[in-house]
């Protein structure tokens, strides 16, 4: 009797031991899960609780789709750029196409530069270089349009995609704002002269990482709303274009020797333009050179005259 009431204790007891690890462990696992006790207010920033939901943004593309919904989709923050390089054998129309193509579709340059031409070397081609900004959903159409300016000899697009810096910086304003409200409320009621230097010193320090987080957003904004082209202009004689790879061997062959005698035939008329341009040097220059042969020819006479005497 006294084995089995021994039993019974044991089993009791070892009862009331799991019964009181299960209802622990369930009030340590309700603690964890429930949200934390709010707190008074401080001088510190919101928690991440308070930021708008993150959104689900899609990886960076440099696809030149313009009806895809990473470039259509409001809430997609996408930096689209173009570099190019277009050649033309008519520099001054050209520049005209650029800058009316620019105006047509709203954008503008950020850079314009042309070199080349001058006085002392009118004959070199001349170049151009531009950053032009287009709206955003004029992006293909400027890129179409720049055929119509001259021979694009080069084209490369990127996309980069901004939605995660965007709306991080987009919340931490938004926190920098309400701590800098709660700042001025305390600032109303302060009275110590102590606690409102503090608070003022707080408010400036807010106030500068508002500034510099809404210059950031601003500058996102331009680079979003308008893309940006990087062109580089080029004249030249004559657009060329090359054999292609799947071409004959024959096919290959002629353009060579076709190149190389349109190659051969600019340098004559290279030559003769020289030439024609230094005219009256080169008449100068071969006038000393007969005098020099002349006076060499009348010394070496001389010296041969004087030498046959000796030598009978």
């Amino acid at each position: 009797m006294k084995r089995i009431s021994l039993i019974l204790v044991v089993l009791l007891t070892l009862t009331l031991a799991l019964t009181g690890c299960g209802g622990s462990a369930k009030s340590t696992a309700d603690a964890m899960s429930a949200p934390a006790a709010s707190s008074a207010p401080s001088y510190d920033y919101a928690p991440e609780a308070s930021a708008p939901a993150e959104k689900e943004m899609p990886q960076s593309s440099a696809t030149s789709d313009v009806n895809s919904s990473l470039y259509n989709d409001p809430d997609n923050k996408v930096i689209r750029t173009a570099r190019m390089t277009i050649q033309t054998t008519e520099f001054d129309q050209a520049v005209a196409a650029l800058a009316q193509l620019t105006e047509k579709l709203g954008g503008y340059y950020e850079t314009a530069q042309v070199d080349g031409g001058g006085y002392y070397n009118q004959y070199a081609n001349r170049s151009a270089y531009y950053v032009v900004r287009i709206p955003k959903e004029n992006f293909t159409a400027f890129r179409n349009g720049t055929g119509g300016i001259g021979y694009v000899y080069s084209s490369s697009e990127d996309a980069q995609n901004v939605g995660e810096e965007y709306y991080d910086t987009e919340a931490r304003l938004e926190t920098l704002t309400t701590k800098r409200d709660r700042l001025l409320a305390l600032l109303e009621k302060a009275e110590i002269m102590e606690d409102i230097i503090s608070l003022e010193d707080a408010l400036a320090d807010v106030q500068y990482e508002i500034d510099m987080h809404t210059s950031t957003l601003r500058k996102y904004d331009s680079l979003i709303d308008f893309s940006t082209f990087t062109i580089y202009l080029e004249e030249v004689t004559k657009i060329v274009e090359e054999p292609k790879a799947e071409d004959s061997f024959g096919v290959k062959l002629m353009a060579n020797l076709r190149d190389g005698l349109e190659r051969f035939g600019e340098g004559l008329q290279d030559f003769a333009l020289w030439a024609a341009r230094n005219l009256i040097g080169i008449i100068i220059f071969a006038a000393i050179v007969a005098v020099v042969l002349v006076v060499v020819h009348k010394k070496v006479h001389q010296r041969r005259r004087a030498d046959e005497p000796k030598s009978e």
